[in-house]
């Protein structure tokens, strides 16, 4: 609900979109493990900045399946049907599937308090997931200090200040770049600003940092959380798990065979700062 103008803001939102790519090892090793049969994952989350009155909606929604855990690759979910229906229209806006298992155009416009589904249609199956814009709140500065947690040279302190959404209780994802992420919510600040540093290791002066905060749902917040602990939350990024967090996207053909992943819409609220 706090937005600032950027020129080619969408080059920036772009930073945050692939969040929750499947991860997989990076050393190969020949162990005997059974095969299961593979899940589709839905990775889907749609940005949204009123830009000052020039409003950008932008999005990924990437379809994949799960592979065997030694897997080199993740292989993507080819001639799949995906669109976002619009709940209290009825208006269906299909989505270009740009790369094998990747849509990026034909988002709608976004507004508040409307409800949007997300269908995709994969081999023969359907599944959708419905959710609601979350806003966010107002980043008021970002400023570099000279702060270190463990090694002074290696080391990078960013000091964030940000305004909280007043008079209700909000959950927020912040994208630092980089594949790191952070979860909070407003339990100890709720309607205040809060400041506090985030460490980046091994940057140089002049690098753009890109810092995007988004709005989202105690759902969301949960399942992310839920992620990163399975993930490592040590700079790799977050995942969707290889069996045990479920998502809120459902197989109404066939509701045993669930998929994996998450579809949010979110508010998104960016500051930009080059290192010095």
């Amino acid at each position: 609900m706090y937005f600032k103008k950027f020129p080619a803001l969408k080059k920036y939102i772009l930073h945050f979109i692939p969040l929750f790519l499947f991860f997989s090892c990076e050393d190969v090793i020949d162990v005997d493990l059974a095969s299961v049969e593979p899940k589709l994952v839905v990775d889907a989350l749609i940005g949204y900045n009123a830009n000052n009155g020039d409003p950008i909606t932008i999005g990924q929604v990437r379809l994949t399946l799960t592979a065997d855990f030694f897997a080199e690759e993740v292989p993507p979910a080819e001639n799949a049907t995906v669109q976002i229906i619009d709940e209290e229209t009825g208006e269906i806006y299909p989505l270009v599937e740009n790369e094998s298992g990747v849509f990026r155009d034909g988002f709608p416009d976004l507004e508040f308090e409307r409800d949007y589904t997300l269908e995709v249609i994969y081999q023969g199956q359907t599944y959708r997931a419905t959710e609601r814009l979350q806003p966010t709140g107002q980043i008021e500065n970002v400023e570099q200090g000279d702060g270190f947690l463990f090694d002074e040279d290696e080391e990078t302190e960013v000091i964030i200040t940000f305004a909280d959404i007043p008079d209700q209780r909000n959950y927020y994802l912040f994208a630092f770049g980089f594949d790191n992420y952070l979860v909070t919510d407003d339990e100890f600040y709720q309607d205040q600003s809060l400041t506090f540093s985030y460490f980046y290791d091994d940057i140089e002066p002049g690098d753009l940092l890109t810092i995007t905060l988004l709005g989202i749902d105690k759902e969301f917040a949960s399942y992310v959380d839920q992620a990163l602990v399975q993930a490592g939350e040590d700079g790799g990024g977050f995942g969707v798990p290889p069996a045990t967090v479920r998502g809120n996207v459902l197989n109404s053909t066939e509701p045993d065979n669930f998929p994996f992943g998450y579809f949010a819409i979110s508010e998104v609220d960016v500051e930009l700062l080059t290192v010095q």
